[in-house]
């Protein structure tokens, strides 16, 4: 089974609260992060279930909702509020926070995978 993995150290505490709550629902990823390679490779596809983990322990199961391609620039409000986050600077420095700290957030093409959370 695939995973959705997430780390208190990228996601800050309020995020992070957020997530145990099962109120995050989507996650924005790079191309070469598992979760994204295992949705392009065809091995998830929307409608399957995966396994939501936080710092290496399983918080529950979730359905793939969507996924799609977009930039920095495509993304609002509502894209920060379900990744957790109050705003998009939020957003945008847990991101930095992740790695994407090397040139703009412009500069990135992001994946963005919406989830539901399964009882």
């Amino acid at each position: 089974m695939e995973t959705i993995h997430f780390t208190t150290r990228v996601l800050g505490t309020e995020a992070t609260n957020r997530l145990e709550r099962k109120e995050v629902t989507q996650t924005l990823r790079v191309w070469d992060s598992s979760i994204t390679q295992a949705i392009l490779r065809g091995k998830v596809k929307v409608g399957d279930q995966v396994q939501v983990i936080l710092d290496g322990l399983m918080l529950g199961m979730a359905e793939v909702s969507i996924w799609d391609q977009v930039s920095w620039t495509q993304l609002d409000i509502k894209d920060a509020r379900r990744d957790g986050f109050e705003n998009l600077q939020e957003l945008g420095l847990a991101l930095k926070r992740a790695g994407y700290r090397f040139k703009s957030l412009d500069g990135y093409t992001f994946y963005r995978i919406q989830f539901q959370w399964l009882p």
